[in-house]
C-alpha cells in the first residue's frame, strides 16, 4: 500500500447495491441522449441511412467488435500497471474481469455509478483503501485523456493541411486548449497555493496530483502506461476508418483518421446514457469536416455503439458468473 493521502469519495458501495442511482440525474442524461439523437435524425434521409447501412459486411461488422475487444483487455493492461505503482496486488485476468464488468455498467446500466465506480469498489473490496481504489481509476482515465489530447494535437496541422473550415479550426483549437489545461490542473492541483488549499475539493484532489506525477517519473510505470494508451487510441482510429472504407469509400480516410482523436475528446462529455446521442452528435459533426455523409457518419457511429454495448453484455455475463472470485488481496503473477 502507498502513503496516498486519502481522496473524499462517496461510499464504495456494491454495484448491485448503487445500479438505481439518482433518478433526477438520470432522467437528465436521458434526456440529453434523446434530445440530442432526435436533433442529429432530424434532417437524415432514413431511406439513405438503410441503404448506406447495406455496404457493410458481417466480416467488417465482426472485425470492428473485436478490435474494441482487444481494446478492453489492453485498457485492463494499463489499468494493471497503474495498480501494481499503487502497490496494489491483483492479478492480471481479475483486471481483465472487472475491466469488462465496468464495461457492463458504462454500457448496458441506466445508472449513475458507471464503470468507474464499479471498478474502484472491487479494488477496494479486495482490501484497500478508498483512497487508493478511487486514485487508481482516475489515474488511468486521465492517462488516456492525455494520449488523446496528444494526438489531437500532433493531427492537428493535418486538419489545416487538408484545408479544414476555420470555423471548425477554431472550435477544434480552444476543445484541445480546453482538455490540455485540465490536464496541467489535474497534475499539479496540490502544488496551488494555501489559500486554494482551504477548498476541500484541492486538497483531496492532491493525492491523485502526486499519484499520476509519480507514475510519470517511474519510466518502467509511464512507459507502459503511455504505449498502452497510444494503442487503445489507435485501435479505436483504425475501427472506425474501417467502418467508413466501408460505408464510404470516396472520401479522405487520412483527414478522417486524423479528426477522430477530436471526435473522441467530444464524446467523453459525461452528460448523456452511454455516450449515446453525444457520440453520435460529435462523430456527425467531426466527419461532416472531412466531408462525410451525415448518414454515414451516423451508421459508424451506431456501430461503435453497438459493438461497445456489445463488449458491455459479455461483462454482464463476466458479472453474473464470478461469484466472489474477486475477494480478498491476491498476489501479483
Amino acid at each position: 500500500m502507498t502513503e496516498n493521502a486519502p481522496l473524499r469519495t462517496p461510499a464504495l458501495e456494491g454495484p448491485a447495491e448503487r445500479r438505481k442511482g439518482h433518478p433526477v440525474w438520470l432522467a437528465l442524461k436521458t434526456a440529453v441522449s434523446l434530445g440530442l439523437i432526435v436533433v442529429v435524425f432530424w434532417k437524415l434521409n432514413l431511406a439513405a441511412v438503410w441503404e448506406t447501412s447495406r455496404h457493410l459486411s458481417v466480416v467488417v461488422i465482426i472485425s470492428v467488435v473485436l478490435m474494441f475487444t482487444a481494446q478492453t483487455y489492453v485498457a485492463a493492461w494499463r489499468w494493471w500497471v497503474i495498480l501494481r505503482h499503487q502497490r496494489v496486488e491483483m492479478r492480471f485476468l481479475t483486471t481483465v474481469r472487472i475491466s469488462f464488468i465496468g464495461a457492463f455498467f458504462n454500457q448496458l446500466l441506466p445508472s449513475s455509478i458507471g464503470g468507474d465506480v464499479a471498478r474502484a469498489w472491487y479494488v477496494h473490496r479486495a482490501g484497500y483503501s478508498r483512497g487508493t481504489s478511487v486514485i487508481t481509476v482516475l489515474a488511468d482515465r486521465i492517462y488516456g485523456m492525455l494520449l488523446l489530447a496528444c494526438l489531437a494535437i500532433v493531427f492537428f496541422p493535418v486538419l489545416i493541411l487538408f484545408s479544414v473550415a476555420r470555423e471548425a479550426l477554431l472550435v477544434i483549437g480552444v476543445l484541445i486548449g480546453g482538455a490540455s489545461l485540465a490536464l496541467i490542473a489535474v497534475f499539479w492541483l496540490d502544488r496551488l497555493g494555501s489559500w486554494m488549499q482551504r477548498w476541500s475539493f484541492v486538497r483531496h484532489s492532491g493525492a491523485l496530483s502526486r499519484a499520476t506525477r509519480a507514475i510519470m517519473a517511474d519510466g518502467r510505470s509511464s512507459a507502459p502506461v503511455l504505449a498502452l494508451s497510444l494503442f487503445i487510441h489507435a485501435l479505436t482510429i483504425v475501427a472506425i476508418v474501417i467502418l467508413l472504407w466501408a460505408v464510404a469509400p470516396q472520401v479522405n480516410l487520412t483527414l478522417c483518421a486524423a479528426l477522430v482523436p477530436v471526435i473522441m475528446l467530444m464524446a467523453m462529455v459525461p452528460v448523456s446514457i452511454a455516450g449515446w446521442g453525444v457520440r453520435e452528435g460529435a462523430m456527425v459533426y467531426g466527419l461532416g469536416l472531412a466531408n462525410v455523409p451525415r448518414e454515414a457518419a451516423l451508421i459508424v457511429s451506431i456501430v461503435v455503439g453497438l459493438s461497445l454495448a456489445a463488449i458491455g453484455l459479455a461483462g454482464g455475463v463476466v458479472w453474473l458468473m464470478q461469484n466472489n472470485r474477486i475477494g480478498p488481496r491476491q498476489p501479483v503473477v
